[in-house]
């Protein structure tokens, strides 16, 4: 086996494919964990990495997924050869990927799902830098309205984060990085985000939609923020959006310039 992470590890299954085997440390009873992973093995979408299997032992809870070629769009980021790759057009359809994947999780499964922890380490890129969605679902499973709409929301602002250290490439303070961002896009320099790394063109139209609806999924308000289905719909291009108010980060006067820009803007 090969450690892929803190708890993951790659291993061969018994039909030689590759998998990822997570270990789960948090507590949880035999029927508890059977239950849970009865729904989560029935989710099936594109964008969602694939339960292939778990063990349940005394004392051991583990998940096996599907393994992916290229690993994390963490990893790939840090990656030069692999960061070359991800265009424009790449990362355009890697936000809107995940979007669906969301979306699918909070409404069109059984019981609502929310993810929980969506970083750029759980967003997995296969052989054709396609993104799915990992590790979903290992929270509580609450079909609770209020619990459920809590649930969505952090994903919401989870997934405008993901999509602003996307388009800029930058890993660093979130809440640096929105400031940062806002400020050049209420300026009319929203072009200058954009990762220098890009190679090819950019379509402007879509920038514009991808940084207004990160800052919608932003807002200190989280009933502000919109749907994922929401989301998908303006990134495809079939929903308009107005321009957002600054978000959460962004509360300084748009127009100091501090040691964030020298720290993000080469």
């Amino acid at each position: 086996k090969h450690q892929l992470g803190p708890h993951s590890y790659k291993a061969m299954l018994k039909d030689s494919r590759p998998a990822v085997v997570k270990l789960l440390l948090f507590p949880l009873e035999s029927r508890k964990f059977r239950a849970r992973v009865s729904v989560l093995g029935s989710i099936y979408h594109k964008h969602l990495v694939k339960l292939e299997g778990y063990c349940c032992d005394p004392g051991h809870r583990f998940l096996v997924y599907e393994f992916l070629k290229n690993g994390s769009l963490d990893a790939c980021l840090k990656n030069p050869k692999l960061c070359k790759r991800l265009t424009w057009r790449r990362r355009t359809a890697i936000c809107l990927g995940v979007a669906k994947a969301i979306s699918y999780l909070h409404t069109e499964c059984r019981e609502f799902i929310s993810h929980g922890d969506l970083t750029l380490g759980n967003v997995i890129l296969d052989e054709n830098l396609e993104a799915k969605v990992s590790e979903f679902g290992l929270g509580k499973l609450d079909i609770e309205a209020s619990a459920a709409e809590r649930g969505a929301e952090k994903d919401v602002g989870d997934f405008g984060k993901l999509v602003l250290a996307l388009i800029t490439g930058h890993q660093g303070n979130n809440e640096d990085l929105c400031e940062w961002t806002y400020n050049k896009w209420i300026s009319g320099y929203g072009w200058r985000v954009v990762d220098k790394r890009i190679e090819g063109d950019i379509d402007f139209e879509e920038l514009e939609r991808a940084l207004r609806i990160a800052y919608w999924c932003l807002q200190v308000d989280e009933r502000m923020r919109p749907s994922m289905g929401e989301v998908v719909n303006v990134l495809e291009g079939t929903l308009s959006v107005d321009p957002p108010p600054p978000p959460f980060a962004c509360q300084r006067d748009l127009h100091e310039e501090g040691s964030m820009e020298s720290d993000l803007e080469p």
